[in-house]
């Protein structure tokens, strides 16, 4: 994710559950006086999804607009260089398809890829599922 829009990160503690939302919003999070939604996008990557939750979260910012996305460890502030981007890999599928639409770019780092995160674009995705954007 691009520095620019990590507000936050913080270890899990208590989230409220909201009825009728989709898989992907675990519910919210009092963040500074702030409701913020957490979102777990392993289902959006088509990734496994253990039974235990990730024990840490990162607020994501764009515009007026934040929501949480969990992560499995505290993130690290990297300056990298534009050979290690690669361009995203392109699926057929429509389920891949709408993962893609936030995966701007694949880094390589001690010969292990990683996805970038487009922000605008999760946002974009996770409003589509149907979670509403809170504002700050």
């Amino acid at each position: 994710m691009d520095l620019r829009h990590i507000r936050e990160v913080f270890p899990l503690e208590c989230v409220t559950p909201v009825p009728g939302m989709p898989p992907t919003l675990l519910g919210v999070m009092n963040v500074r006086g702030t409701i913020v939604p957490i979102i777990d996008i392993r289902l959006m990557l088509q990734l496994p999804h253990p039974e235990a939750l990730l024990p840490f979260a990162v607020v994501l910012r764009h515009d007026e607009y934040q929501m949480a996305v969990l992560v499995d460890r505290s993130p690290e502030i990297l300056t990298l260089s534009p050979e290690q981007f690669l361009p995203a890999e392109t699926n057929e599928t429509d389920e891949a398809n709408a993962a893609q639409s936030f995966v701007s770019g694949v880094i390589r780092l001690d010969d292990q890829a990683y996805q970038v995160l487009d922000v605008p674009g999760l946002i974009a995705s996770v409003e589509s599922e149907g979670v509403e954007r809170e504002t700050a």
